[in-house]
């Protein structure tokens, strides 16, 4: 698995903003950010389908619980 660099074109390839599970937040873009501070249920994750998360060779979910990929 790779480091996410966060970049401009990055952030805005991220599919956080239209996720079931993401928190009402500003913060978003999990994979290279980090975990949300705030509480997060989980409702579905569109992490599988994110072009970053392709780009990368990811293979987590849930990166706004589990923190940044590494």
């Amino acid at each position: 698995m790779s480091m996410v660099l966060d970049t401009p074109e990055n952030a805005g390839r991220c599919l956080c903003g239209d996720c079931p599970s993401k928190p009402d937040e500003l913060k978003s873009f999990y994979c290279a950010r980090g975990a949300s501070s705030a509480g997060v249920q989980r409702r579905g994750c569109l992490c599988a389908d994110c072009p970053v998360t392709i780009d990368y060779d990811l293979t987590g979910e849930y990166y706004c619980i589990e923190g940044a990929a590494s």
